[in-house]
């Protein structure tokens, strides 16, 4: 079966960096997928090689099948993207954007689409992209790709500069648009937006992919426990199955992916003040892998 995006050894180097390293993805059609990381970690040169702006150093992706180099055109006539930075020209309107996105796309109901984006995300039609915004001009942008009612859609850092209400929007028209069959591709580093939102995530440092989560949603896999006791050693709780998240005094966090029965017969044996148990967040798992 095609993947919505397949990436296998993709890398870009400039000179002696490495922004991307060899990094392979696969992503299934109708996820929400999301790509965490850092900035600089290499998540906006992952989607400039998606989208042909930039060519890689080795490797190859594809798109629904299509090489996202010699097929570019083809790619870009059914995949949407919404840059970080969003620019357009200063002196359009956002009515003068959504008119050409129209008609460059042949929209048959384009005005009645029009007038719903605009009423749904609060947008004034009739002020120039100068006067907006950064928060308006990502309004535009996310307006213009939706709809262009896309196969894949591509959203880097999507939500900065929205307000929560207007990103609770995004996120329902998203999950609609994905009952429909699109694919999202969500790169953030917003944790809370990931846990919430996507059905799996990879984790990108220093340009390398170190590990692919399924999220369920806001449950994770593993426990985050915390343990007040002045006789716990975190080298004991290392050899169950715990990292060290964070450490005051006689406080202990960690993350705890072994077997509980173990970790509650070490315990037993201490002496513990206070302990709390807590499903595991994606916030911790990220601190586990980047601290």
């Amino acid at each position: 079966m095609v993947k919505a995006i397949e990436i296998n050894q993709l890398s870009k180097h400039y000179k002696e960096k490495k922004a991307v390293n060899q990094i392979s993805l696969e992503i299934e059609e109708g996820e929400i997928f999301g790509f965490i990381g850092p900035n600089g970690a290499g998540k906006s040169t992952t989607i400039k090689m998606l989208l042909n702006m930039i060519f890689p150093t080795n490797g190859e992706a594809q798109i629904f099948g299509l090489d996202c180099v010699r097929d570019s055109v083809a790619i870009k006539e059914m995949t949407a993207y919404v840059s970080s930075d969003v620019r357009y020209y200063e002196g359009m309107t956002s009515q003068d954007i959504f008119n050409y996105v129209a008609e460059f796309h042949q929209i048959d109901n384009g005005s009645e689409m029009i007038n719903d984006y605009l009423k749904r995300f609060d947008i004034e039609p009739h002020k120039k992209i100068s006067e907006l915004s950064l928060g308006n001009k990502k309004k535009v942008a996310i307006v213009s790709a939706l709809m262009q009612q896309p196969k894949l859609m591509i959203l880097d850092e999507p939500t900065n500069g929205l307000d929560p209400m207007m990103q609770h929007r995004l996120f329902e028209a998203l999950e609609e648009k994905r009952k429909k069959g699109m694919t999202i591709f969500l790169s953030s580093h917003d944790l809370h937006e990931i846990q919430e939102r996507c059905d799996r995530a990879a984790f990108i440092k220093n340009g390398e992919i170190i590990a692919v989560e399924t999220i369920h949603k806001g449950a994770g896999d593993g426990k985050r426990v915390t343990v007040t006791s002045k006789t716990v050693q975190i080298a004991d709780i290392e050899k169950l199955g715990g990292t060290l998240l964070s450490q005051t005094e006689d406080t202990f966090v960690f993350l705890f992916t072994g077997v509980l029965s173990e970790l509650f017969g070490y315990l037993a044996q201490q002496d513990v003040m206070d302990i709390m148990i807590h499903q595991l967040e994606l916030e911790d798992k990220f601190l586990s892998m980047y601290e």
